[in-house]
């Protein structure tokens, strides 16, 4: 529940044609794909209103969808009871609205304001943790006090709520708020198992982010990460998410932020207990000044070959509609824009959370409606292809027998011709092209490489790709390419800005077999021809793949441009710079032995 706020209603339809967002900004298309089904009505049961959700999937499976349900209208302080629905189908059918939570401690009919749902699964025990806050609801918002209860059949029971006021709340703390959005259970690192939630209170004109946790499955908590300020920028509604590298970030509404700039945000890795920096804003997530929610769909450390993390909010900067997913694939530090994003609906929406479903789709709970966001509280169903992969995931592929999965596509018509170790891929020099996998294991970063492949080619003197990735003429890039009508064979990295290229005196474009390859080795760029070194310079050191998602080809510029017209085999990249030894018996005997290759295509 947000601090109160008067909210001005636009009484306009929105039609689903009228889909302009900023300036200059493309339309997007809902995607068709996404399943939705309204759970709370305006209306419905005897209330007036329903708002802020919360969900989780539980250790059995099963998805908890909470919502306050405002007994006359839609206002934040009131005669407000806590609601649940639940889904053992990952959504297709759910149960029946019941109350969770109501009244007071003495009086379940009494009135009351019982919100800010906040759920945490603890996949330990299997034990459901319920985070509240209680007030009067007598329009006062005074005193705001937190309250947690459990369920230990997988949600079909909650205990009686117990305040926790004197744990992780203050007398002299004016507005508090819980969540709303659900909480986490750390699973990396020393505080394996830590139960962590977003708080924000308000104490003597200043304003607070904080972080609360708990060791014991949520019978106690503590205070922990806070940020107490008082220049404007207002951290409140936090979600938080685990990083791989066992770190939390922490996204809050910025509700002092200027229109569509009201995110900020603070990382803590000790577990929740202090931020390692003070709240700053998101550069470039575009929302109005409201709740947003985070889930993590993907982790390197768990199987995956990138890093994802969703974000869940309205894309308009100023008002509360056009309820959009974006991604971030470093981990938080960088977002995709509104236009790279998906939308969800063109209606009004507002407050959402997140949850990851058995099956693998991704499970929405957002505020929406066609006259006001606080119509409907609705649950979406969607894939990972509707919101989009960052490599394309589709189309033919060529195997990649390196142990790490980075089968590659076939992009065109590429088609199948006798190698130089079996069967090799002949590129037309038109729209043919290897698009390998966004993989993180093929970010080549600051370290040593070696990329390499067999080429035959002599059609065209056009300049040819033969390996492009990370940028075109930016701070960061690597690139293999034959240039015929220079006479050479050139390779380049960039890092910061700084660039180093070498080349070879011939161009090799005889049409017969040649191998080649790139090497960066302690400050040194060097290219290889046929089993010796035809060059080298001094290298910068540095990342040359810092950005994600990245893209990399092999027989194509990045953009499309600089295609190979001829014949490749045996593609390979390792992160490691390779012995002159290692190299002749790869290029000799096509020995597949030698370690650290994160890429190998046979392109059989």
């Amino acid at each position: 529940m947000p601090t109160p706020l008067r909210l001005m209603l636009a009484l306009v339809l929105v039609l689903p044609a009228l889909t302009a967002t900023t300036a200059g900004a493309r339309p997007m298309a809902e995607p068709a794909a996404v399943v939705q089904t309204v759970l709370f009505d305006k209306g419905g049961a005897g209330y007036g209103c329903y708002r802020i959700p919360a969900i989780v999937r539980t250790k059995a499976g099963t998805l908890l969808a909470f919502a306050e349900a405002r007994r006359t209208w839609c206002g934040d302080s009131q005669e407000i009871d806590l609601v649940m629905r639940r889904s053992t189908d990952n959504g297709r059918t759910w149960s029946a609205q019941k109350v969770v939570l109501s009244g007071t401690d003495t009086d379940p009919n009494a009135v009351a304001t019982r919100g800010n749902p906040t759920p945490i699964v603890d996949y330990q025990t299997g034990r459901i943790v319920l985070l509240t806050t209680m007030d009067p609801g007598n329009g006062t918002d005074r005193p705001r006090t937190p309250y947690v209860q459990f369920s230990e059949d997988d949600g079909l029971t909650f205990s009686k709520a117990r305040s926790i006021g004197g744990q992780i709340d203050d007398p002299a703390w004016g507005w508090y708020a819980t969540g709303p959005v659900h909480g986490i259970q750390l699973t990396r690192g020393a505080h394996q198992g830590r139960l962590v939630a977003g708080t924000n209170y308000d104490v003597s004109g200043k304003h607070a982010g904080q972080l609360v946790y708990s060791d014991d499955s949520g019978e106690t908590w503590h205070k922990g990460a806070t940020d107490l300020r008082s220049d404007g920028l207002v951290p409140q509604e936090i979600s938080v998410v685990e990083k791989v590298d066992g770190g939390i970030y922490a996204g809050a509404r910025n509700n002092g932020g200027s229109a569509g700039n009201s995110r900020a945000f603070a990382v803590s890795n000790d577990g929740g207990e202090s931020y390692v920096a003070p709240y700053a804003p998101v550069v470039g997530l575009t929302t109005p000044t409201v709740q947003g929610s985070l889930v993590r769909l993907r982790a390197t450390d768990q199987g995956a070959k990138y890093n994802r993390i969703l974000f869940a909010s309205p894309a308009d900067p100023e008002r509360r509609r056009y309820l959009t997913i974006r991604s971030s694939f470093d981990e938080g530090r960088t977002w995709q824009t509104v236009e790279q994003g998906t939308r969800i609906t063109s209606d009004w929406s507002g407050y959402s959370d997140m949850a990851v479903l058995g099956t693998g789709e991704i499970g929405l709970l957002y505020e929406g409606g066609t006259v006001d966001a606080r119509d409907q509280i609705r649950f979406a169903r969607f894939t990972e292809t509707d919101i989009g992969h960052p490599d394309g995931a589709s189309g033919p592929t060529t195997p990649d027998v390196s142990g790490l999965g980075n089968h590659s596509y076939l992009r065109g018509g590429t088609t199948a011709v006798a190698g130089r170790f079996g069967q090799a891929r002949d590129l037309d020099g038109t729209d043919d092209a290897i698009q390998l996998p966004y993989a993180e294991s093929l970010a080549l970063g600051s370290g040593d490489f070696t990329a390499m492949a067999w080429i035959r080619y002599g059609a065209s003197t056009a300049s040819q790709a033969i390996f492009w990735g990370y940028g075109i003429n930016e701070f960061s890039q690597f690139w293999l390419r034959a240039e015929p009508a220079s006479s050479r064979i050139r390779g380049l990295i960039t890092v910061n800005g700084s660039t180093a290229a070498v080349a070879s005196t011939r161009a090799y474009n005889d049409n017969a077999w040649h191998h080649v390859a790139l090497q960066r080795k302690a400050g040194t760029l060097s290219l290889w021809v046929d089993g010796a070194q035809v060059g080298s310079v001094a290298a910068p050191s540095g990342s040359i793949s810092p950005g994600r998602p990245f893209r990399m080809y092999v027989g194509q510029r990045l953009d499309g441009l600089h295609r190979f017209d001829g014949s490749l085999d045996e593609v390979r990249i390792y992160k490691r710079a390779l012995t002159a030894a290692e190299i002749a018996s790869i290029r000799t005997s096509n020995v597949t032995t030698v370690p650290n290759v994160v890429l190998d295509l046979p392109l059989g």
